[in-house]
């Protein structure tokens, strides 16, 4: 097993790995434990009409997306397309 190098700069190592595999390292390694939280989100309820939810459903659906996820990234867009007007 080799030994990984330190590294003074990410440019540095980021010329190391551009030559080497990390499969000769890994066993130099040690496992880290990582968490990821995300902040609250706040349930709301909208009324909408049914068209408009069946088209945001079909749009939702040729993105791949669920028709909330869609919603939300539209809300989100809109929000900081109008915080650039307002500052």
């Amino acid at each position: 097993m080799k030994k990984m190098p330190r590294f003074k700069t990410d440019e540095e190592a980021a010329r190391f790995w551009e030559t080497h595999s990390f499969e000769d390292y890994h066993k130099d390694t040690k496992d880290a434990e990582i968490k990821f939280t995300r902040k609250p989100k706040k349930t709301i309820a909208i009324r909408l009409d049914p068209d408009d939810v069946r088209s945001v459903a079909k749009i939702a659906e040729s993105k791949g997306l669920t028709y909330t996820s869609l919603i939300r990234m539209w809300v989100r867009e809109h929000l900081a397309k109008e915080a650039r007007h307002i500052t």
